[in-house]
């Protein structure tokens, strides 16, 4: 019974969403990418991102939010800064019900202000 309650606990940890402070981003048109400056605690595994799109407010262009989704198995406690490159289309921000669309990105906690971080770009 032991043994399996710790290949649990592993496999849940693996699984694991910690949060990351999201700091700027910007648009790279160019690349249909959305520059994401964030920071996080690591410095010792993989971490994974990824966009969840949320609620599009129906105005003229529409304006939605995301949530950034940060994913590791990482417990180190080093501060990271990194710019994430999202695509547009594999986060499902393209066609032209998001041209010219405003997207609100919400990140964890900013330890500086003690508020969600969130960051807002417009998309081509």
């Amino acid at each position: 019974m032991k043994k399996a309650f710790v290949l649990v606990f592993v496999s849940f940890l693996a699984s694991q969403s910690f949060g990351a402070t999201v700091k700027s981003a910007k648009l790279d048109a160019s690349k249909k990418n959305i520059l994401i400056d964030v920071v996080y605690g690591g410095g010792c595994g993989k971490h994974d991102f990824s966009l969840e799109v949320g609620l599009c407010f129906e105005s003229s262009p529409v304006s939605c939010t995301a949530e950034l989704i940060h994913k590791t198995d990482d417990t180190c406690e080093a501060l990271i800064g990194d710019t994430i490159v999202i695509s547009l289309k594999k986060a499902g921000l393209t066609g032209s019900y998001y041209e010219g669309a405003s997207l609100t990105i919400t990140g964890d906690l900013d330890w500086e202000t003690n508020k969600p971080s969130k960051v807002t770009v417009k998309l081509p």
